[in-house]
């Protein structure tokens, strides 16, 4: 059951609204306790309420749509509730609050949770706030937000498919349908979108290399969409903000759609170096973007794509992403390590050199890497470039 939040309160009744994050404070304990005997003391509660999961859901089954688990202790004894969390019910509004300069008519039809069951499989993990479900007999997969002080966040990523002008073939559209509290309440509490079961980028790369059939030319073809999608969206004035595979589905036939473009969070291991930095940038009197180190590090929250860069210097920061991305693929890493190095490395950015037997093997996206992945954004390229590029070799193989 690891993509379940549980909140704990000790002594109190699940329905108390004052906690002090929405995070798992028995987990956090943890996590922190630099004693180990503490650490043991801490971890048979987290067996007892795991075991409690496991009773309660066994390994085919799973709380109900946008509903989190309360662990709370009564004399003694841990007990398991399941509802949803009250204070993300009391930020949530109807989708015109929600979606704000979006017309009724634009927006995906609402359906309530109830309507919506779990399709849990084994095998199959999705993220805390995400799940397989089925809707009229069909598969999706329901999003919601994660706690009430996300809520903005997570559901940025319905907001900006709904402000593209346009569909494109690279791009996750708006969701199918929008999901509310109830049949009678209608604010919203989560999304369907469509179901990919070829899963992410990361797990259809590594099955196509376990089966000797990852290619120079199919990496060519998945980098042409990619680059086409991060195109399309400059043209619109938009970013995607956290490009990396596992944000990438593939579709029925082998073709990519990008994914979370909620623009609100970034991953360390594919964040641009002048993103790690925090630096400052603008635009100078002559439409230069300027690049500044600030005197003080800022306590940032989330590490993300400042909304007020410039659309130029997001690009370049993208291409960046974009280049470790496809150094990624062809190097066949392992994500999991990927993301604890860059976690060690902390505000520190991993050397993404290329090496000479990925030159030899990979020529022209090793070339196109070496471009995107220079640590001076004026050198690297625009996605332009980078599609002129790829289309010309597409061509002459």
């Amino acid at each position: 059951m690891e993509n379940i939040i549980c909140h704990v309160a000790d002594n109190e009744d699940p329905s108390n609204t004052k906690h002090e994050s929405p995070e798992s404070r028995l987990f956090d304990t943890l996590a922190a306790s630099p004693d180990p005997s503490a650490a043991a003391r801490t971890s048979e509660p987290i067996n007892t309420i795991l075991s409690l999961c496991r009773s309660k859901y066994g390994r085919h089954s799973r709380p109900c749509f946008a509903n989190a688990l309360f662990a709370y202790n009564a004399a003694g004894e841990w007990q398991l509730v399941e509802s949803i969390d009250r204070l993300l019910l009391r930020a949530l509004r109807p989708a015109p609050q929600t979606f704000p300069g979006t017309t009724q008519s634009s927006l995906p039809a609402s359906i309530p949770r109830s309507d919506v069951s779990n399709a849990a499989e084994l095998g199959e993990f999705f993220s805390p706030q995400a799940s397989k479900v089925v809707y009229n007999g069909l598969e999706y997969v329901g999003k919601h937000p994660r706690d009430w002080n996300r809520l903005d966040a997570d559901f940025a990523e319905v907001q900006n498919a709904l402000n593209l002008p346009r569909p494109h073939p690279n791009l996750l559209p708006a969701p199918q349908y929008l999901v509310t509290a109830s049949p009678t309440d209608d604010r919203v509490c989560g999304f369907l979108i469509t179901y990919y079961p070829n899963g992410d980028l990361y797990q259809w790369s590594r099955k196509l290399s376990s089966q000797g059939r990852l290619s120079e030319s199919i990496l060519r073809e998945w980098a042409v969409a990619i680059a086409s999608a991060m195109q399309f969206l400059l043209e619109c004035g938009e970013w995607h903000g956290d490009l990396k595979p596992d944000n990438i589905f593939v579709g029925e036939e082998g073709d990519l759609v990008l994914a979370d473009r909620t623009r609100s969070f970034a991953t360390i291991a594919f964040a641009s170096p002048e993103l790690l930095d925090d630096q400052i940038v603008t635009l100078n009197e002559v439409g230069q973007v300027q690049y500044q180190a600030r005197e003080a590090k800022r306590n940032r929250q989330y590490l993300g794509l400042p909304a007020e860069w410039p659309l130029e210097a997001k690009e370049k920061s993208e291409v960046y992403a974009y280049g470790v991305l496809l150094l990624v693929l062809i190097r066949k890493m392992s994500l999991r390590d990927v993301y604890r190095k860059a976690e060690v490395a902390g505000s520190g950015y991993l050397d993404w050199s290329v090496r000479r037997e990925e030159a030899a093997f990979f020529p022209t996206l090793a070339v196109i890497i070496e471009l995107c992945v220079r640590l001076e954004p004026s050198d690297r390229p625009t996605f332009i470039a980078i599609l002129c590029k790829l289309r010309s070799c597409n061509r002459k193989s």
